[in-house]
């Protein structure tokens, strides 16, 4: 079981830490706090047990999170800021900015991101973090966020809506944004979202016209993008449906949201 206590100190370094650095703080920064009250080793040894007892929790490599005593041994940081410690060249998207944004009620396990270089995935408290390369004319769509005084980013609703369908695109991702733009149609801006399909994968704008066809929306622009463009795409591997105007076979799921024809 890990301590309640604190040495006086371990709790005089935590204090200068979070007063100097705030709730994130490097190997450096203990070292350069410490440097007056141990030596190299015994701070290292020091860090070793206040990471043992929870008053520290070890981010990444040389990335410490301080906890205080309401929140000790499990991270008080938001993990959308999390998200960009980890990886500093990203921003978080996909359902945990749809959950940011209003736009996704269930609880958020895997908070996936974008980057411009690959990552590994890495799991804290719980919770995992994804990064997903991508190219750096798709890195757009996102702002800087201030979240309990630390900033992070996190991508625009539409931006997040693109990123399901580019990286992720089956029948599930498909539903899901069909629903969220369906309910959110008000709130979203549709020109913004289609700017961001723009830079997307020929797959991607077909999906999008598919999907704004079942909603009763405006493809046109949609269909500008495509001209001249013979090849056909699948949303899943085995789909076995055609539609003929943006040449892709999708799921018979998919019916249920035609409109339906008059007898």
């Amino acid at each position: 079981m890990k301590k309640t206590t604190l040495a006086t100190n371990d709790a005089d370094l935590l204090e200068k830490l979070i007063a100097k650095y705030g709730k994130v703080v490097t190997a450096k920064q203990i070292e350069e706090e410490a440097i007056n009250t141990w030596n190299y080793q015994q701070t290292h040894n020091r860090v070793q047990q206040l990471l043992k007892n929870g008053w520290l929790i070890r981010i990444k490599r040389g990335l410490y999170a301080v906890n205080d005593l309401s929140s000790r041994g499990y991270l008080s940081i938001s993990p959308y800021v999390i998200a960009n410690l980890l990886v500093a060249e990203s921003y978080v998207s996909f359902e945990a900015a749809l959950h940011y944004r209003g736009m996704f009620d269930q609880y958020v396990h895997q908070f996936s991101s974008v980057s411009l270089k690959q990552y590994k995935e890495t799991s804290l408290e719980s919770i995992r973090y994804q990064f997903i390369k991508s190219q750096e004319n798709f890195f757009v769509g996102w702002e800087d966020v201030e979240i309990e005084n630390m900033t992070t980013n996190i991508a625009y609703s539409e931006k997040a809506l693109v990123d399901l369908i580019h990286f992720r695109s089956d029948t599930y991702m498909v539903d899901l944004v069909i629903e969220k733009l369906n309910n959110y149609s008000e709130d979203l801006n549709i020109e913004s979202l289609i700017d961001y399909v723009r830079l997307a994968s020929k797959k991607t704008v077909k999906i999008f016209g598919f999907v704004f066809d079942l909603l009763g929306w405006d493809s046109r622009e949609l269909a500008m993008l495509l001209e001249g463009t013979r090849s056909t795409h699948r949303i899943n591997d085995d789909d076995k449906v055609f539609n003929a105007k943006w040449r892709m076979y999708y799921d018979g799921y998919f019916d249920k949201y035609q409109p339906k024809k008059e007898s």
